[in-house]
């Protein structure tokens, strides 16, 4: 956002925290605050804001239950970190500044209890998240292409879209990515991002405080709406009611959704039939764990971002060892950068060594086991010997084994793929990633594959 005063920064927050916080709170703690002063940041340092509020209590109440949240909002707004600092001051707040125009006895999102959508503003998003920050590989290069074509035509390609992979995957990134990307097409466009929690926490507040047109006015008059780990309102009979009808409108008015989970539809527990066949009506994609190069290109991505030097060798290092999701990745690298800014070191591989040795081992990410001890256990559950497991059989029981042995060989030793290919009975890089990527989708769809990976896991242990 190009920031031109502190009012201007003001103005954003009041808009977001009116959306945001019980009507009680907003009148006592953030409607009375008053502009002061924007300074853009010196060199080495944040940008600052100066707000004001009328006397101590209030300040000190301010600060202590919402000073994190405004100093977090006015960073999102202004694209940077911003430090934020609340005075007394006596001059007096606008009535109701946060509505434009609106009359007194108004609030937002109704006027003479009649609906009336908000008008729309910029959208509350992690400036990091765009298509730009996001590393396209062989495991998500699909959902890209589709979060990227839902953002030029709103409404038109792919709605609703459904986006589902494990934790730490890039699902949230991308749902940002598109929030980012629609409205820096078009500004007046009404955005908005809710994960199911806080969908479901303000459809309980509202129901309460008899404010339901608000709600409706919040979520069903967006041109986008993007819905972050919709599995949260499984067993939730009410909220899903009220999420159908808030979709359905969407959807019937050419309005776009996309729709983020940890699974795909179908594996849903506890969600109506109706919604759970809706969410397919568009397309669905997924994204898996992403394979070498990308892990690779993920690190460097990430240190040039930090400003550091990796060397090839220290990042193909962390990319071979931390296999799990991007999130753990960038654990480790931001753990060893930590740790050499700290020493006055340089990331080198001995250092890397050093440095990640719990972090990969006994910090929860890859216990290490041997190849020969996954076959002995997997071939005992799949009751398949380790002789046909390294043999060219493909039968549909010894192929399915086979590519379990994979999958938890990638998880549980510290094996490359190329190796883990060697000793599977010199299979190639490429069929050991295949067999991994496949069981890793089937885990969310399949009941048996997951409950054979658990078991399996649980013997390993």
């Amino acid at each position: 956002m190009q920031v031109s005063s502190a009012a201007d920064v003001l103005r954003v927050i009041k808009e977001q925290l009116a959306d945001q916080l019980s009507r009680p709170k907003y009148e006592l703690l953030i409607r009375p605050l008053t502009a002061v002063d924007y300074s853009n940041a010196a060199a080495g340092g944040n940008s600052s804001l100066r707000l004001g509020i009328s006397n101590e209590v209030l300040r000190g109440w301010l600060i202590d239950q919402y000073g994190d949240l405004l100093s977090e909002l006015a960073g999102l707004i202004c694209g940077e970190p911003v430090d934020v600092s609340v005075e007394i001051s006596t001059a007096v707040a606008p009535l109701l500044d946060e509505v434009a125009g609106a009359g007194a006895s108004e609030v937002p999102g109704r006027a003479s209890g009649r609906e009336v959508a908000a008008p729309p503003r910029r959208p509350l998003l992690n400036p990091r998240y765009t298509f730009d920050n996001f590393i396209v590989g062989k495991a998500n290069q699909f959902a890209y292409s589709a979060c990227w074509q839902v953002a030029q035509r709103l409404g038109v390609s792919y709605n609703p879209l459904f986006v589902y992979s494990g934790v730490g995957l890039g699902k949230t990134h991308l749902l940002h990515a598109i929030g980012h990307a629609a409205w820096e097409r078009d500004h007046s466009l009404g955005v908005s991002y809710a994960t199911s929690e806080k969908f479901t926490n303000e459809f309980i507040e509202c129901v309460r405080g008899g404010r339901m047109a608000e709600f409706h006015a919040r979520y069903r008059g967006v041109d986008l709406l993007l819905i972050d780990d919709v599995q949260f309102l499984s067993g939730k009979p009410e909220t899903q009611q009220e999420f159908f009808h808030t979709f359905m409108h969407l959807l019937e008015s050419g309005r776009q959704l996309v729709i983020a989970a940890d699974r795909p539809p179908r594996a849903l527990k506890g969600m109506e039939d109706r919604m759970l066949s809706r969410f397919g009506m568009g397309l669905v994609c997924d994204l898996t764990e992403p394979g070498l190069e990308t892990r690779v290109a993920i690190l460097r991505h990430k240190a040039q971002l930090e400003q550091a030097q990796l060397s090839d060798e220290v990042c193909h290092f962390i990319a071979e060892r931390v296999r799990g999701n991007v999130r753990e990745l960038e654990g480790a690298l931001i753990r060893l950068l930590a740790f050499c800014d700290f020493a006055k070191s340089t990331p080198s591989l001995e250092v890397a060594s050093r440095v990640l040795a719990d972090f990969v081992d006994a910090g929860g990410i890859r216990p290490r086991l041997s190849l020969k001890q996954i076959l002995g256990v997997a071939g005992d559950y799949f009751n398949v010997s380790e002789q046909l497991l390294l043999s060219p059989n493909r039968s549909k029981r010894v192929a399915l084994a086979r590519m379990v042995v994979m999958y938890l060989a990638r998880e549980y030793t510290n094996l490359t793929l190329s190796q883990i290919g060697s000793e599977l009975g010199g299979r190639d890089h490429s069929t050991i990633s295949h067999g991994v990527n496949k069981i890793a989708r089937e885990i969310l769809e399949d009941p048996y594959i997951e409950q054979a990976v658990t078991q399996i896991s649980r013997m390993l242990k």
